[in-house]
């Protein structure tokens, strides 16, 4: 059974149970009050009693004020007290403090001190008397002073049924009350809940469920909330994933394609007889070589991507000391990079130990891939044009940043944003006369992330272009 199913039974038990308990009650009890039970009689003979004992009060009242030498006959104060007596009740009659009479059962219950004239009430055998004092006038404390205990119910047993009638409408409006406040703060929000599952099951993750109470309810769309942005996140992320992943498949067939042509094209002038002389041979299978060359080292970058991409390719970190480090690969790297006629130059703006945790085999090819793609844009410049790469090492933030710099053509600021991703190339040509894959800085951005730091570039058209490296400092990261 559902919640609100069971909740409704519950609410509904609430209401119907308490009075089948008062019918069964009253029906196992009937036999026994029933029959001496007459509503109408009782309420006559109440209403009796009432006339009776004001009319004989009134008497007594009268008798104090302008007879009262008759209380003291006996005669007359017996026939008060069975007239009393007839109607539950009692009287007690005194002189200058001094007992005249009283009902008989009055007699060591009620003492002269017992009860005070402020005093309202007697208690006495299951029963609840009103006191009354009549005082003859101007006597006080001396003369008559009469005592009326006159026999009254609270709440007269005639009224009891109504009273418990009452009592369950009361009980029963209260439960109907509480049962649609609560049922309603539970199925309102249940209702909510469901709906926005609902547009879930549709398609729609854009429904956003409206804020509810800090509880319980509130905690379960709290936590549904979460899951439909993530489920947004997962699905917008896929989408992507799956839209990268067309992308790679066409822009693998590009690149893998164009060298392939070549290949074939040189390889058929072999055949057919075109390169007819030795030089002619020597110089397509160069030209051929050249060309599996860039498909192998496209397929090499393509593979180290994928694995990057995937996080499948391990980092074998340590802590090492980048000064040392980096000043060891641009000397190593110094002859190629000058037989190129372009200038080094090194700065190191740090103390001669800079602690980083990184893999030193991927930090190298971080650099190598930085420092290629300058040099591959510097070597269409003329050649008496200045050209050089700077390399700054320094700290800032609490981090280790190697600002790599060239004197190149520069980036347009609309491909700026979007140099490190993948077969990206400022020429939108998409050519390959400069050679290269468009993943060598895709690389340096999945490497250098994978050591904890990021990459941006700054580079403005005519002035060359800056690679910034940021690397968390070893103590930092310990």
């Amino acid at each position: 059974m559902s919640i609100t199913g069971r909740l409704k039974l519950a609410f509904l038990a609430m209401l119907i149970v308490p009075q089948l308990v008062l019918v069964l009650v009253l029906f196992l009890t009937w036999p026994i009050i029933g029959n001496s039970i007459d509503l109408l009689n009782a309420y006559e003979i109440n209403r009796e009693r009432e006339q009776e004992l004001v009319g004989l009060t009134g008497e007594v009242s009268y008798v104090l004020r302008e007879e009262a030498g008759k209380l003291s006959e006996s005669n007359y104060a017996q026939d008060l007290i069975d007239r009393y007596e007839q109607w539950e009740s009692a009287i007690r009659i005194e002189q200058n403090g001094s007992m005249i009479a009283q009902t008989p059962w009055l007699e060591g219950v009620v003492e002269a001190s017992a009860i005070q004239k402020e005093d309202e009430t007697l208690k006495y055998g299951g029963n609840h008397y009103f006191v009354a004092y009549l005082v003859e006038p101007g006597e006080e404390p001396a003369g008559y002073v009469v005592s009326l205990f006159l026999n009254y119910d609270p709440l007269p047993f005639y009224f009891r049924p109504l009273v418990m009638l009452l009592s369950l409408v009361s009980i029963a409006i209260t439960l109907f009350v509480l049962a649609y406040l609560v049922s309603g703060s539970l199925t309102r929000p249940l209702g909510k809940l469901r709906r926005a599952a609902e547009q879930i099951e549709a398609g729609n993750l854009d429904y956003e469920l409206e804020a509810m109470k800090n509880n319980e309810i509130g905690q379960v769309r709290n936590a549904f909330e979460s899951m439909r942005l993530r489920l947004k996140q997962s699905i917008s992320q896929s989408a992507q994933l799956e839209l990268n992943r067309k992308e790679l498949i066409s822009n693998i067939s590009h690149d893998l394609k164009t060298p392939i042509t070549a290949i074939k094209g040189y390889v058929e002038g072999i055949q057919d007889g075109v390169a007819n002389t030795e030089e002619m041979r020597s110089k397509y299978i160069q030209t051929i070589y050249k060309k599996a060359t860039e498909m192998d080292g496209l397929i090499d970058e393509l593979f180290l991507f994928s694995k990057l991409d995937l996080n499948e390719e391990p980092f074998e970190m340590k802590t090492i000391n980048l000064v040392g480090f980096l000043e060891d690969y641009l000397e190593e790297s110094r002859y190629d990079i000058e037989k190129s006629d372009v200038e080094l130059e090194v700065h190191i703006h740090t103390g001669a130990k800079l602690p980083v945790l990184a893999d030193p085999e991927k930090l190298s090819r971080v650099l190598s891939n930085v420092i290629n793609n300058s040099l591959k844009y510097m070597r269409r410049m003329p050649a008496d044009t200045e050209k050089r790469i700077v390399v700054n090492l320094s700290v800032a933030s609490e981090q280790a940043v190697i600002a790599i710099s060239d004197s190149g053509p520069g980036i347009e600021k609309e491909a700026l944003p979007f140099i490190f991703d993948r077969f990206y190339r400022a020429e939108q040509s998409r050519n390959s006369a400069l050679g290269g894959s468009g993943l060598g800085l895709a690389i340096v951005k999945q490497i250098i992330e994978g050591h904890g730091g990021k990459v941006h570039a700054e580079s403005e058209l005519g002035q060359g272009s800056t690679i910034v490296l940021t690397l968390p400092i070893a103590s930092l990261v310990e």
